[in-house]
């Protein structure tokens, strides 16, 4: 898709990398919310009304979401930050 007819197209790059920066700045922010905290309190709702009496507790029954989610987001988001940044300096030259 990117090479058409031996040539590397320009235009399908600027597409590709626009995708795949949304994609990581996506899962970058998610991240992010989950190790905010700010799902803590729904996570351990839902852990506490869907929990079955005679289900053992392990290690983790008892931690917060924000404490489970060990990937750090600052690379993520940066990654897609900077494939963004290359996808508009392409944008620039594809459109002078």
């Amino acid at each position: 898709m990117l090479i058409q007819e031996g040539q590397v197209s320009l235009f399908h790059y600027i597409n590709i990398s626009f995708g795949v920066s949304f994609f990581f700045f996506l899962v970058g922010l998610i991240i992010y919310v989950m190790k905010s905290g700010f799902l803590d309190r729904t996570h351990d709702s839902f852990r506490k009304i869907l929990r079955r009496k005679d289900e053992e507790e392990t290690d983790f029954s008892d931690m917060m979401l924000s404490e489970l989610v060990g990937i750090g987001y600052h690379a993520i988001l940066f990654s897609a930050l900077v494939v963004l940044a290359t996808c508009l300096i392409a944008l620039l030259f594809y459109y002078l």
